[in-house]
Parts: structure tokens; sequence; C-alpha cells
């Protein structure tokens, strides 16, 4: 379980209200049915315009995928790889044979299977690396609905405020100042709804999916990588060396490597 997600949205909304209640505002003053629905049930409209109600009704998924992401452990990946390199080097790619079903990843074990049956190299990269990218597509979904709920929800917010002025103009004449106040200020509450939903929820829940999804394809390169150094039969160390060719960063690279020799 991620406990950050549900850390940030609640912090973020706290936050808000803290500093509402410090200036001396009324919490009751800022809820609006109608805002709320127009910004709420709006942004989901535009969501089924844009991605089709197929995948919209998985958002509670999405905002759970968030909560309790898939586990990447980029040091045990790689232990797992280097373990194999050695294993293979020594015994013979057959000897990986058992230990193929024995592997909860997808790519890993296909990987495997595939050098194990002696399939060309650049074959192998070619299959596992159009596997990965498909399923990266396919995990951009999430990230892509959270940021199209995002990106227009300020927008829904506007138009309920220019619906909000426009009662508000139409009634001029008949109320005081007073109540024309109270009106622009009620108006007002649907661009705060906007803004609030887009840069307090969806955009923070898409950067949290891309975050996910980042980690994911550096796992799956790896794995790339660390088949192919097994098939060729690369000493572990070499092994070790193109597995995490594709984390340009030093110091998260050892940070893998000192917590894979634990």
């Amino acid at each position: 379980m991620d406990i950050s997600t549900l850390i940030g949205l609640v912090g973020g909304i706290f936050v808000i209200l803290l500093t509402l209640i410090i200036e001396g505002g009324h919490v009751s003053a800022f809820l609006q049915l109608s805002a709320f629905v127009l910004i709420f049930a709006g942004s989901i409209a535009v969501a089924i315009t844009s991605f089709g109600l197929k995948e919209v009704v998985k958002i509670p998924e999405f905002l759970r995928g968030t909560i309790f992401p898939p586990s990447v452990d980029l040091a045990q990946t790689l232990h797992m790889l280097v373990s194999m390199s050695e294993r293979a080097r020594r015994d013979g790619l057959l000897v990986l044979e058992e230990e193929v079903q024995n592997l909860k990843d997808e790519l890993m074990r296909l990987g495997i299977e595939l050098a194990v049956d002696g399939v060309d190299p650049e074959a192998i990269r070619n299959i596992l690396e159009d596997l990965s990218d498909s399923m990266a597509e396919h995990e951009k979904i999430p990230a892509e609905v959270f940021e199209t709920l995002g990106g227009f929800s300020p927008t829904l917010g506007i138009i309920g405020t220019v619906m909000g002025l426009v009662h508000v103009l139409e009634s001029l004449g008949s109320g005081g100042a007073e109540e024309l106040g109270r009106g622009i200020a009620v108006a007002f509450i649907a661009t705060f709804y906007g803004i609030g939903f887009a840069n307090l929820i969806w955009l923070p829940l898409s950067n949290k999916v891309k975050n996910i999804n980042h980690k994911l394809k550096t796992q799956r390169s790896m794995i790339v990588n660390g088949v192919l150094a097994i098939q060729s039969g690369d000493n572990p160390r070499v092994a070790q060396e193109k597995i995490l060719s594709n984390i340009g960063d030093m110091a998260v690279r050892r940070k893998i490597m000192e917590k894979s020799e634990k």
C-alpha cells in the first residue's frame, strides 16, 4: 500500500480548509451542490466523450491502483537476473528451465523461455520490446484519463461562474448590494471547485500514475537487457552493467546494486 497518495489528497484539502478557517471564512459558504455537480459530473461527461464509457467506469480502479500500485523492486529484479546469469554461465541455459515456472513477472518468464529455446537474440529483443511498449501504452490510459479530468475541470468552473454571473445580472434590479455580493460570491465557487479538483485531485493522480509507469518501464528495460545478457553468457559483472545500462542516475544505480547484494 502506498499511503502517500492518501496523505497527499487529504493533506491538500486540509490545507485549503485550514487556510479558510485562519482567514475567518466559513466552510459552509463554499458548499455549493450545483457547482459540485457541474464540475464533477461535467468532467466525467467530458472524459466519456474522450475515452468512452468502458474506460471511465474504471476510474475507481485507477484510483485504487495509485494506492495499491504494482510492486516494483528494481534491486530484487537485478538480483534475480544476475543470479540466473551466474547459473546459466556455469551450467548452461537449459538449467533455467526449472526456474521459468517460478517466475512471477510475465515479461521475464517469456524472455527466459525464448532464451532457453535458442531464439535469435535480435528476435528476442524485438519480441520483448514490442510487448513492453504495448504494456506501457495500456498503462498510460489511467494517467491520460486523470489528466483530461484535470484539464477540463477549470474550464467547466469558468462556465459555472459565467452562468452564475448571468443569473446575478438578471436579478440586478430586484436585489440590494448585499444580495448582489452574495450572488457574485456564489458564482465564483464554481471556479474554485474547478481549480481545486484539477490541482488537488486529478492532476496529482495523473502524475502519480506516470511515476508508477516510469518505474515499471525501467524494470522492463532491465529485464530485456538481463535476458539478452543471460543468453549471451556474460559474466555476472558484465551482466549487471548491461542490466543497469538504461539507468542514468549513478546514485540510483549504486543504491540498486547495494540493495541487491544484501
